[in-house]
C-alpha cells in the first residue's frame, strides 16, 4: 500500500488493492427476488498449490456448480483464505447437494459448519440417532434447572 491506504502500483501504473468483502459481491437474492442460501468450503491448501493445479481446481468447482444451471447464483473461490463460497436458490436440500458435487470432484474440500444435513458425514441410523438423543436429553437435563426445587 502507498501513503494513501489506496493500495501499491504494479508496472504499469495499474493499482491494486485488497478485495472488495465477499457479503458486499456475493448476492442475497436471485434475480427473480428468491432469497438465496450460502454455504462455504475450505481446500486445505489451496493458495499454495502451483498455477495450473488451482486453475484445475477451480474449472472443476466449475463444473459442478455449472451442473445446477441457474440454481447456482454465485460461487468465489478465494485462493488466499482456501475457501470456496457459494450461494444457490433457497431450496431443500440443494445447498447439501451442490457441496456433494463438488466434494465428488475435489475431495479435498471440506464443508465448514454443519447446517446442510445432506451433505453432512455423520453415519446416521436408528442406533446412531438413539445415542444422539440420549445425549441432547442428558445435557439438557443438566443445564435447565430442576421446576421441583
Amino acid at each position: 500500500m502507498d501513503e494513501s491506504g489506496q493500495g501499491g502500483a504494479l508496472s504499469g501504473g495499474q493499482v491494486i488493492g485488497p478485495a472488495p468483502p465477499l457479503w458486499s459481491v456475493a448476492p442475497t437474492r436471485a434475480e427473480d427476488g428468491r432469497c438465496v442460501a450460502d454455504f462455504m468450503m475450505l481446500v486445505p491448501g489451496l493458495g499454495a498449490r502451483p498455477i495450473p493445479v488451482r486453475e484445475r481446481i477451480a474449472g472443476l468447482i466449475r463444473e459442478a456448480c455449472a451442473g445446477y444451471g441457474g440454481r447456482v447464483v454465485f460461487a468465489d473461490v478465494n485462493y488466499a483464505i482456501n475457501v470456496v463460497w457459494v450461494s444457490v436458490l433457497a431450496e431443500p436440500g440443494l445447498a447439501g447437494d451442490v457441496a456433494r458435487s463438488i466434494r465428488e470432484r475435489v475431495p479435498d474440500a471440506l464443508l465448514v459448519g454443519g447446517q446442510l444435513g445432506g451433505a453432512s458425514t455423520l453415519p446416521v441410523g436408528p442406533t446412531t440417532l438413539l445415542r444422539i438423543w440420549r445425549r441432547l436429553r442428558g445435557w439438557s437435563r443438566r443445564a435447565l434447572p430442576d421446576p421441583n426445587r
